[in-house]
């Protein structure tokens, strides 16, 4: 600030709106001692933060209503202050007593959730299987749906397609090509060899 330019805090309050150099002189004077002031009455250092935030927006926003007669610039900034921390404390507490409401009441049983945990699985999985089915043969097509539509082998299959348990195969196994799938997520991935 120039030497003409307030200096003692109720001059920087009267100026503070029309004047950002006004503003930060004030917050720099004051930070330390808000944020001290804060930490004693907030839970957390987010907590601390927001306030001391919230403490010089409402010091920004209102320094026009200061009236030095009432009190000093500190116990007007106090007041501010503690002001925002008991609307946190009240904010996180409402935020508490809801979190406690809900669990005391659960949304869902332990079987709902795991029905809905398959349930998100199996969406996974099939968005990596749609490409694969959208790219597959006909007769791949073919073979894959009478597999699973007569929970038939893949020799079985193809015999009944009227083609060679070979040629079930080899459409099977560009099937299984084509599955982008991590290998403990593929459906079509081999069975381990037994010794």
């Amino acid at each position: 600030m120039k030497n003409n330019e307030p200096r003692d805090d109720v001059e920087l309050l009267s100026v503070i709106s029309s004047n950002p150099a006004a503003l930060e002189q004030f917050y720099r004077r004051h930070v330390d001692d808000v944020t001290r002031f804060l930490a004693r009455r907030c839970r957390t250092p987010e907590d601390v933060a927001d306030a001391v935030s919230a403490t010089f927006l409402a010091i920004l926003l209102s320094a026009e209503t200061f009236d030095p007669t009432l009190g000093s610039p500190m116990a007007w900034l106090f007041s501010i202050a503690r002001n925002e921390a008991t609307g946190q404390g009240r904010t996180a507490g409402r935020r508490e007593a809801l979190r406690l409401r809900l669990r005391g009441s659960a949304l869902l049983s332990r079987s709902d959730a795991e029905r809905i945990d398959e349930l998100i699985d199996a969406e996974r999985e099939a968005s990596h299987l749609e490409g694969t089915l959208r790219n597959a043969s006909s007769g791949e097509l073919e073979l894959l749906n009478v597999m699973v539509r007569d929970d038939l082998a893949v020799g079985e299959a193809a015999t009944s397609l009227g083609v060679s348990a070979s040629t079930g195969r080899k459409r099977l196994q560009r099937l299984r090509r084509g599955v982008v799938l991590p290998p403990d997520q593929n459906p079509f991935r081999p069975l381990p060899q037994e010794q």
